[in-house]
């Protein structure tokens, strides 16, 4: 018999504590890869809320003083005319059951009182809370104030406050109306 050799239970022996080290060493990796990823869909979700606060703002940089539609807001939304391509359009951006949601509408509909079904565009969800806040000039003074409503017969307001919270985050963004 040769002395040199290892004996099968001290082959199992090194199997099964190189075992529970691997298994100990996966399952830190496997923790730390969870968690990173976690990071990285937080993460996403903030940028999705920052690309459609930049979709909102370059809408609402189009927008169009025509009375037909006419601008019009409230605390958890804002409606307003846009021209797109050779059309015009109406375009509504709300919130409602923490989801942040678009619809237009197409200006010939409004006028010709078609009735077609339009259904809201889901933009981001997880949306906790949306407030915008419109600018006007005070009559006789050189100041600017907020409110929370805007009528049609307002005109456009000199800018529009967006206010977006998420679970874990506030974007604030104030967007210049260059028509008003």
């Amino acid at each position: 018999m040769n002395k040199r050799s290892f004996t099968f239970i001290e082959l199992l022996l090194v199997v099964a504590v190189f075992s529970l080290l691997s298994l100990a060493v996966y399952s830190t990796f496997n923790s730390g890869l969870g968690l990173w990823r976690k990071i990285q869909d937080t993460d996403m979700h903030q940028r999705k809320a920052l690309l459609r606060l930049e979709k909102i703002s370059l809408d609402l940089h189009q927008a169009l003083n025509f009375s037909k539609i006419g601008f019009t807001g409230q605390k958890n939304e804002v409606s307003f005319p846009l021209l797109s391509g050779d059309k015009i359009l109406k375009i509504n951006y709300y919130s409602e059951n923490d989801n942040l949601y678009s619809k237009e509408e197409d200006f010939s509909d409004i006028i010709g009182n078609i009735k077609n079904d339009i259904k809201p565009k889901e933009l981001l969800s997880g949306a906790e809370d949306l407030k915008f806040s419109f600018a006007y000039q005070e009559p006789d003074k050189n100041e600017y104030s907020w409110k929370d409503n805007w009528k049609k017969t307002e005109g456009i307001p000199l800018a529009v406050k967006i206010e977006l919270k998420l679970k874990n985050a506030i974007f604030t963004k104030t967007i210049p109306i260059p028509v008003s």
